[in-house]
């Protein structure tokens, strides 16, 4: 098992970020077969190296990853577990991280996506299948970057007394109301904007999981627990855990609605 020293490693202002990559392979002549084709990719740094699947957990206990390349059987069986395995309990501990495994036969792929690895790949490795891959790890790599960058995001808002600097995760929702805003979080602080119109206020929020369900509200999508539907009067409005109330939701933006949520939620009730 090797760890890379990463941490000291800066990358130039402006450089892409490249996936934290560890290889999971006792055959050193195709770990390093392996190594070099990824890093002609240039999106990958080597984080680590281990022989078997118990080395990479212990591994990834002590170093950041976002993808693990995991051949299914990285030694003889008597040395490791698996490499679905491996898979499985990433998934049940450390689901950020992008597993990929591969193996000389097509027999293990089903195992591959039981265990929801991100891909599986023939040896020898195909140079185009690979490709393939790596775009769509990379995909998935810059949304989860989006992700965390959104959620470590913060508002500088102009009020009456000063600036003030509001964390974006602690927005539960915006009000529009007797020509003033408000910004309402989950704390029960609220926050008066001055100067700013709603319009201003959304796109300042842009990118950070909010939807203008109203004319007049903007809500932070995670924050919402419940959605109240009417029939009878054909109102519908949001709820929040934590906060003593509800405001309104667009009838035309309630099919809308549902489905952001449903896609992106899964502790929503309806």
């Amino acid at each position: 098992m090797r760890l890379w020293p990463l941490g000291k490693v800066k990358q130039k202002r402006g450089e892409e970020m490249k996936m934290r990559a560890l290889l999971v392979e006792s055959d050193q002549k195709r770990r390093a077969q392996l190594w070099n084709l990824l890093r002609m990719y240039q999106v990958f740094t080597l984080a680590g190296e281990a022989d078997t699947s118990e080395e990479a957990v212990t591994l990834l206990q002590k170093q950041k990853v976002d993808v693990v390349f995991c051949n299914h059987q990285p030694a003889p069986p008597n040395r490791t577990s698996t490499g679905d395995w491996l898979a499985t309990v990433l998934a049940q501990n450390q689901p950020d991280i992008q597993v990929v495994m591969y193996a000389d036969t097509t027999e293990w792929a089903f195992e591959a996506y039981r265990s929801q690895c991100a891909g599986y790949l023939l040896l020898p490795f195909d140079p185009l299948a690979l490709q393939a891959l790596v775009n769509r790890l990379r995909y998935v790599f810059d949304l989860q970057q989006t992700k965390r960058e959104a959620a470590n995001r913060s508002l500088l808002i102009k009020t009456r007394s000063g600036y003030q600097l509001t964390p974006v995760i602690d927005i539960l929702f915006v009000e529009r109301s007797n020509r003033k805003n408000r910004i309402v979080t989950q704390s029960g602080t609220e926050i008066h904007p001055l100067g700013y119109t709603m319009n201003q206020l959304e796109q300042m929020l842009e990118g950070c999981g909010f939807y203008r369900c109203y004319q007049s509200f903007i809500v932070n999508l995670s924050k919402v627990s419940f959605i109240r539907a009417d029939g009878n009067s054909k109102t519908y409005a949001i709820q929040f855990d934590g906060y003593d109330g509800e405001i309104l939701l667009s009838r035309d933006k309630y099919p809308e609605l549902l489905t952001l949520l449903k896609e992106k939620y899964a502790n929503i009730d309806f």
